[in-house]
């Protein structure tokens, strides 16, 4: 049975929302929007639903749904200049509460688009190839004191991440200058210069690595990441149940032959395969990829698909499901182990194969990727749920050498400054 429902009247000025796509304009253009009264008495911010100081709800959606009446009628009042909806609730132990509405949060509510705004910022978003990359450039560049002490710079490395997944921070300290950072332990952790520019975003996201880790040529490597060796287009830690959403990599030094680093936008490579065959496509969302860590007295294991959608969310203007992550990491994949034997589904693994080689076309061809020699003391900051990253191999016989020091940033924590400072 459906809750009783409120119809609400709107002014014709607070109906207004930019790019309102087809799928929604029916319901947008129209002055009336009927409301659930659960809802609504479930949306109450006023005391008595939610703690001053905390900011935290005092009920349970199900104990003031239980027997909830309206207690009068509801009625409009104006205040702060916007128009408010004023309603008195009756709950089945006969207590009451009033609850007030303003017209912006009711205009807001009456679709999803509106709802979701200042949460996620799709629209901004940019899928590049290297050309379209480079185009952005000077969006992307900030100097390391400006993005540590000016919030404005933090603004819009916010937005480029955002944007292109992916920004550099130039001029850094020289950590070797100090006498607090010449080797790294995690007591001194938080004194180098990574460690500063990831904590703008909150908490470092520690791992079996450390708070942070380096990243050198190792002759016993436990991770491909610590040898002179190709290392393929990948992204960190797919094997763990929350993948890091930044990962941050300082270059204290890198004066060896080789050792480009190379980017390129999974998201441009997943929407290719999405147009060009929906059937693979939908495979790639489908089949399960092994994950795995199996080395130095570890064990890290995870199945998950190579493309994940958001489960609840739409492209503002075309109504189809967001990308909100994809899984790849080759050096760290093991066997499959769903649908690869005659009495199961072995039509949905090859149409996953085709996808993957349609996927890994995209992200290999090089009009897609971006190679940079990132000059010591600069710092790449890049979203390891999107943007792939790898390493061409490299030697140090000119006398060279080559550290990088890199940490993680969970994407809660980023997706939080993103809110603060964007909305």
């Amino acid at each position: 049975m459906l809750s009783k429902s409120i119809i609400v009247a709107f002014s014709k000025e607070s109906r207004v929302e930019d790019k309102v796509p087809q799928h929604e304009r029916d319901q947008t253009q129209a002055n009336t929007a009927s409301f659930s009264t659960v809802f609504l008495r479930d949306a109450c911010d006023l005391p008595g639903s939610v703690d001053y100081s905390t900011k935290q709800k005092l009920f349970t959606t199900a104990q003031v749904a239980r027997g909830l009446e309206i207690y009068k009628a509801p009625s409009v009042i104006r205040k702060d200049g916007q128009n408010f909806l004023e309603v008195q609730w009756k709950h089945q132990d006969g207590s009451t509460h009033e609850s007030s509405f303003s017209e912006k949060f009711l205009s807001k509510s009456c679709s999803l688009n509106g709802r979701m705004r200042g949460k996620h910022f799709p629209r901004e978003k940019v899928f590049w190839t290297e050309k379209g990359l480079i185009q952005g450039m000077k969006l992307l560049n900030f100097d390391y004191y400006a993005y540590l002490e000016g919030n404005s710079t933090f603004q819009k490395a916010l937005k480029a991440l955002n944007k292109y997944g992916i920004c550099f921070i130039h001029h850094i300290e020289n950590p070797l200058q100090n006498p607090k950072t010449q080797v790294l332990t995690e007591a001194n952790a938080f004194s180098w210069p990574v460690a500063k520019l990831a904590k703008k975003f909150g908490y470092i996201k520690s791992t079996f690595y450390g708070t942070l880790f380096d990243v050198k040529n190792d002759n016993n490597a436990k991770n491909i990441a610590n040898t002179n060796l190709f290392l393929p287009l990948h992204m960190d830690l797919c094997y763990y149940e929350s993948p890091p959403g930044l990962q941050l990599l300082h270059f204290i030094e890198n004066s060896t032959l080789g050792g480009e680093n190379v980017f390129a936008d999974s998201f441009l490579a997943a929407s290719r395969v999405k147009t060009n065959d929906p059937e693979a496509y939908e495979a790639l969302k489908t089949m399960p990829i092994t994950f795995h860590y199996k080395n130095n007295n570890e064990y890290y294991y995870y199945l998950r698909p190579l493309i994940v959608e958001e489960p609840y969310l739409k492209d503002p203007d075309t109504g189809e499901p967001l990308l909100k992550a994809v899984n790849y990491s080759p050096p760290f994949q093991g066997p499959f182990e769903m649908n690869i034997t005659s009495n199961e589904n072995t039509k949905l693994f090859d149409d996953f194969i085709r996808g993957m080689i349609a996927f890994e076309d995209a992200i290999n061809d090089r009009a897609n990727q971006y190679t940079v020699k990132s000059p010591e003391n600069s710092c790449i900051i890049f979203d390891n749920r999107r943007v792939l990253h790898s390493r061409l191999g490299f030697t140090d016989c000119n006398g060279g050498d080559r550290w990088l020091m890199g940490c993680y940033v969970d994407g809660d924590s980023y997706r939080s400054k993103l809110r603060t400072n964007l909305s």
